[in-house]
């Protein structure tokens, strides 16, 4: 067998290491499917996202007002995207926003709603909101749920 010269077999480990490491270093962290929903999509549940049925799957990106048949009817959220979800309240005034980050679930009656008289998050989504590829998957810089409020009529 006839040996390579130092500097090429220097030079081939280095491109071989460099090419086993790049798929490692490049991929994208991928959501996962849960809850029996498929990944990249956005679940909304009729019961909890545990034991609930979907009633509404999401996969397109941007302001989007949910079917009437389903407005201000889900309990629980599944976020199997790699991009935040915003879950809007546009009855009160301003309208109101629950940020799911990325790969999230929750039951929304364990969220107060920002308007008091409202009671909790469960059946007072009527618009969501998916960001997008470039959304960094958190709310307000943190992997935590968050709300908010916008001015009616808002669009991003």
């Amino acid at each position: 067998m006839r040996k390579l010269p130092g500097a090429l077999t220097s030079t081939l480990l280095t491109v071989g290491l460099a090419a086993s490491f790049t798929p490692l270093l490049a991929s994208p962290a991928a959501a996962a499917s849960m809850h029996g929903c498929s990944a990249p999509q956005m679940c909304l549940y009729e019961g909890s996202y545990a034991n609930g049925s979907i009633i509404g799957r999401f996969q397109s990106v941007g302001y989007q007002n949910l079917p009437p048949s389903i407005q201000n009817e889900a309990d629980a959220v599944a976020n199997t995207r790699n991009d935040s979800v915003w879950l809007l309240d546009t009855g009160p005034s301003p309208d109101a926003y629950l940020c799911i980050p990325a790969d999230t679930a929750v039951n929304l009656g364990t969220y107060a709603h920002p308007v008091s008289a409202r009671g909790t998050w469960a059946n007072d989504v009527d618009t969501i909101v998916i960001w997008g590829a470039s959304d960094d998957g958190k709310c307000s810089g943190t992997d935590q749920v968050q709300q908010g409020r916008v001015p009616n009529g808002w669009r991003p």
